[in-house]
Formats: C-alpha cells, sequence, structure tokens
C-alpha cells in the first residue's frame, strides 16, 4: 500500500470543510499488512452511535437497582423502560436516518433505539463514510479482514447527533491466546475447585444461565466439549442449539472458546450455557449493542478479552491518530459504559478478564513507560473484573480422580496454597491497577482506601491514579488449567480462565435467588464487596505475589513495576477467590 499518511491527511483536510473526520488510517496495525481493494461486494456493517439523553438519570437507575438495601434493588427495568431514558430526540434520530437514507434503502437499517446499526457492502460504505475498504492479512494467523482505510467521516451537520461510527476501523487482538502448560503437568480440574472453593454439591436447580463471548472468529467443538465433561466426570450437558449466538464452526475451535465454555459449564452446573460469536466488526460496543438488543439473553455474562482502556479506538496500533482526529478512546470506553449500564439495568452480570500483562499492559511488555495501563473492560466500574490465582507446592492425591488424571500427560491437583500468577509458573502476571478514566465507585471506597493506607509498598506515585476505579474485584485459578481440545488433553492459563470459573459460580447464586423470589441479582460488585466487609469468610483471602511482571518478562533486573498482595482487597486479586458455601448462605440473607 503506497498511500503515506501525507496524502491521507490531505485528504481528510479536503473533507472538512463540509464533514466532520473522524479517524484517518495512515498504516496498518502491528502484524497486519494492507493488501488490495475490497471487493465492492463483501459485506460491511457499522454502527452510527448518536448522542443519547438523561445518562445521570441512567446512573442512577443502574445504582439502584445494583445496591444491596436501595428501595429499588432487584428491581430490573425491561428494555423499552430503558431505551425511554437514553433515546435521542426525535429531531436528532430523523437527521441521522435521512443522511444514511440517501446511500442504503432502509431495510438495511436495524433501529436500536440510540445507534442505526447499517448492513450493506464496501462500496455503498464508501459513499457514505467518505472512505475507502481495503484487504488486510495478518501474517502470524493468516486471517483476512476488511478495514477501511485514510480518512473517514460523517457529515459536519451531524456533529451533534452523531457520538462515533463503529466497526471500519476497529482491529481484534490477535495476540489473545491462553498460555500454553508444559506436555506433562500438574493439573487443575473440576475436582480441584471443588475442595479449593468449598463447593461440594453446588449445582443449579431452576431458570439460571452463564454465557461466554468470544472475538476473532474463536468457534467451540461439542465433541470436545463432550469429551472434557466425560474425562473429568462433570455433568455438564450439551448446549441446547438455540443458545449458540453466531456462525460458530464446530470443526475450527479455538483454545480461548473451548475453555471458555468447558469452565462456564463445570463450575455452573445445571444453568443454561450459552456461546456467543460476536461476529460484527464493532468490539465491545458491537457486541454489547446487540446483546441489549436482543429479547432472550443469558443472565451471567464471561469475557475473556481486553485492552488497553487508553487505546480502544485503535486496537493494537495506538490511539494518538484517532486522539488527533477527533474520536479519541475516552469517547469510546464511556459509551461502552453506558451500554454496560443498559446491560446491568436488564439484570444481567457481566464478568470480565483483569489482563494477562500485569500492571504494565500488554501494550508496554517490556515495561518502557513511565505509567501503568488498566485494561478495559476489566477496568470499566460496571463489570466485576476477574484476576488469576496459582497453586503452589501443590498436593496430588485427589480422592476418586476423574480418567483425565491418568491421560499420561496430567496429574491432577488436589489442593496446596493459593498465591497469585506468577511469571515463573504461569509465564504472566494477573492485570490489575486503577482506571485513568472511571471514578472510584462507592462500593469499593472503603476496600482501596485500606489497601492504599496499609504500608504496602506501591509503585512510584505518577504511574497511577489512586482516586479512581480499582480493579480486578475477585480472583479464581488461572494456571495450569485443564482443558480438551481438538481431542486431546492440554494445560492452559490466563484470566481467560478465572473469569469463567467465576462466571459459572455467579451463575449458582442466580440459581438460589430466582429460587427464592424470582429474580436474579444483577451487577454483582456492591453485593460483593458489602459481603466481604460483613462476613470476609466468604472469600479466600489472597496475600502472596504481584502483577509487576508481563507477558514478556519482568524488566531488566526486574523493573516493572506493579503491585502486590495484601490482606483486603488489592489490584492483584481482588477480594479473593470464592469460598462458594459461604458466600451462597451470605446472599441468601440479602434477598
Amino acid at each position: 500500500m503506497k498511500t503515506t499518511f501525507v496524502v491521507a491527511l490531505v485528504l481528510a483536510l479536503a473533507v472538512a470543510a463540509s464533514a466532520r473526520v473522524l479517524n484517518v488510517r495512515s498504516r496498518p496495525p502491528a502484524g497486519w499488512a494492507t493488501r488490495d481493494a475490497a471487493n465492492p461486494e463483501t459485506p460491511v456493517t457499522f454502527f452510527v452511535a448518536m448522542k443519547q439523553e438523561n445518562l445521570d438519570v441512567l446512573e442512577e437507575a443502574f445504582w439502584a437497582v445494583s445496591t444491596p438495601g436501595n428501595p429499588q434493588y432487584r428491581q430490573f427495568k425491561s428494555r423499552g423502560e430503558i431505551m425511554d431514558i437514553v433515546k435521542p430526540t426525535t429531531e436528532v434520530r430523523s437527521r441521522v436516518l435521512a443522511w444514511l437514507s440517501q446511500y442504503v434503502t432502509l431495510d438495511a437499517v436495524e433501529d436500536l433505539g440510540d445507534a442505526y446499526k447499517v448492513n450493506t457492502v464496501a462500496s455503498v460504505a464508501e459513499l457514505a463514510l467518505n472512505t475507502r475498504f481495503v484487504n488486510y492479512h495478518h501474517h502470524r494467523t493468516g486471517r483476512n479482514l476488511v478495514r477501511q482505510y485514510g480518512p473517514y467521516s460523517v457529515p459536519a451537520s451531524l456533529d451533534d447527533a452523531v457520538v462515533m461510527v463503529a466497526g471500519v476501523a476497529e482491529f481484534p487482538d490477535m495476540d489473545r491466546v491462553p498460555k500454553r502448560a508444559a506436555a506433562a503437568f500438574d493439573g487443575i480440574v473440576p475436582q480441584t475447585l471443588t475442595a479449593a472453593y468449598n463447593a461440594a454439591g453446588a449445582k443449579a436447580t431452576g431458570n439460571t444461565s452463564v454465557a461466554v463471548i468470544e472475538w476473532e472468529n474463536q468457534n467451540y467443538s461439542p465433541s470436545d466439549l463432550a469429551s472434557f465433561a466425560k474425562q473429568t466426570n462433570t455433568d455438564i450437558p450439551a448446549l441446547n442449539p438455540s443458545h449458540v449466538v453466531g456462525a460458530n464452526q464446530p470443526q475450527q475451535p479455538g483454545d480461548e472458546a473451548q475453555l471458555d465454555i468447558e469452565w462456564a459449564l463445570a463450575t455452573g452446573l445445571g444453568a443454561e450455557g450459552w456461546f456467543w460469536l460476536n461476529g460484527n466488526s464493532a468490539w465491545l460496543y458491537g457486541w454489547a449493542t446487540d446483546f441489549f438488543g436482543t429479547a432472550d439473553v443469558p443472565l451471567v455474562v464471561s469475557m475473556s478479552y481486553g485492552w488497553n482502556e487508553e487505546d480502544q479506538c485503535q486496537q493494537g496500533i495506538g490511539g494518538t491518530e484517532c486522539q488527533q482526529l477527533g474520536v479519541d478512546s475516552a469517547t469510546y470506553v464511556a459509551r461502552v459504559n453506558v451500554e454496560f449500564q443498559k446491560i446491568g439495568l436488564r439484570g444481567v452480570s457481566l464478568f470480565a478478564s483483569s489482563g494477562d500483562s500485569g500492571a504494565n499492559g500488554r501494550t508496554d511488555g517490556y515495561c518502557s513507560e513511565k505509567h501503568l495501563n488498566p485494561t478495559f473492560p476489566a477496568a470499566s466500574p460496571y463489570v466485576t473484573a476477574v484476576g488469576a490465582t496459582q497453586i503452589v507446592s501443590p498436593q496430588t492425591n485427589l480422592q476418586n480422580p476423574p480418567s483425565v488424571c491418568s491421560s499420561g500427560s496430567v496429574t491432577c491437583v488436589s489442593g496446596g496454597q493459593e498465591t497469585a500468577v506468577s511469571y515463573a509458573q504461569a509465564h504472566f502476571a494477573s492485570g490489575g491497577g486503577f482506571s485513568n478514566q472511571a471514578a472510584r465507585p462507592s462500593y469499593q471506597t472503603a476496600a482501596v482506601d485500606a489497601y492504599l493506607k496499609s504500608g504496602v509498598a506501591l509503585p512510584p506515585a505518577g504511574y497511577y491514579n489512586t482516586t479512581s476505579r480499582g480493579y480486578p474485584d475477585v480472583a479464581a485459578f488461572g494456571s495450569a488449567i485443564v482443558i480438551i481440545f481438538n481431542g486431546g488433553v492440554q494445560g492452559v492459563g490466563g484470566t481467560s480462565c478465572s473469569s469463567p470459573i467465576f462466571a459459572g459460580y455467579a451463575s449458582l447464586l442466580n440459581d438460589a435467588a430466582i429460587q427464592q423470589d424470582g429474580k436474579p441479582l444483577g451487577f454483582l460488585n456492591p453485593l460483593l464487596y458489602k459481603a466481604a466487609a460483613e462476613q470476609p469468610s466468604v472469600f479466600n483471602d489472597v496475600t502472596v505475589g504481584d502483577n509487576k511482571c508481563t507477558e514478556n518478562g519482568c524488566g531488566l533486573f526486574g523493573s516493572c513495576k506493579g503491585f502486590e498482595a495484601a490482606k483486603g482487597w488489592d489490584p492483584v486479586t481482588g477480594l479473593g477467590s470464592p469460598n462458594f458455601a459461604n458466600l451462597l448462605s451470605y446472599v441468601k440473607t440479602q434477598l
């Protein structure tokens, strides 16, 4: 691709008088190469996010239904009621629709209330957005992708109406794969968690559900899921086909997807399993918008993905281009946070992995920057972020071990000391720290203040924001986790293990709530922090370890900065891992 940044900038300036330039793509992200022009008939889907109304009212309603003791606690709202709060004015919606109708027929536009989703082809999208679409190729994975190149824009007359256009410039994080254990390893199976997390007999009896959300063409194999259930003696039924959302390709499974679905269902025994393959191109915003717009949805959601909070608008490349030209990551994060509030108001619990590159984050793997990099969506105050732990000095005397323990490649772990994951064992460190954008929510004020005042060694003061949202909230095992993938036994690691594990248990908490009064728990953080303060035994406090390393190591002579685990909440393992029986008993007292 011979187009230079100068040429691209000239094109942007040429339309500036009549258009609002949203972004200029002057080069492909690292690992990607531009190829030829996209076929004019290539399908393209993009979202036009409009200016929402009454966001203060939405936020107040979200906290009311999420906070124990509030008169509105768990009085969730319908999609229509929520949209009535935030829906743009009729005048704004009409102007935006009039612009789109110049290029596409109305049946190609889905009305999402506060956004329009446009399903068209590359040649039409080029006209509507004053851009061009090209083919990109990812060197390592061989994946091909169609995205815009050069500037793209909306009419200047819509500057007050359109917040952003999503789905045409974002690139997926192609390095998001679980860490592999050695060929022979001491591994964690569901029975390990039964003892470690006091979860004997934990199983749903009623209407509860848990979902894993996948990006990057991560498919799952039903046969691998069935094999995992059989080889671990875990009562996991096959997924109901109606609960597989998206074009799953079972002959091309991904280890991330296989890990997620196997373990969400292993801990969420008896819950309806959902596998949601996000097929659109708009990253978190696209998924959240589609999810909110769907009538029948799962009640607990686990997301094993994330990226630098300050780099959301241009995944994989750095945000300076879009920050200079009008669409910054702060805008994107703020809009996604609104979508998370809308989802939470429906009674859905969101979980997210805290990241696998410590406090420094994946965008600074060698710790060269003088600041830490929080991960999003984990740093959102509207999700439950889950960090990773490991077992050191493992015991391997599991009673009645399942057949996977005699496979020859894994010795099943029965117990041992639980610590934060370490680079030495797991080859990554658990993400955690403080948001650079979201203020600290009241539910964690006391817990975070206690940590900051505890005397524990902290990174340099200028590296992080002590007044903002701290994460993770909780933790679960994330090293040497046994899965079945492509018919074989593997050991994997990552906070992408921890999130579905905790989400599965959350679905069982929902089961208890639904049995009692027919309503789920919704966003869990206010309840979890309240439980930890009033009955600390609901968590296994993890006090050993830190998150100073990244996936690339710990810096020259251990120079990477980060946080240390401590008594109570910490930005490495949060409140700790679940003591499920105690947590379940506490939750029942709050209903």
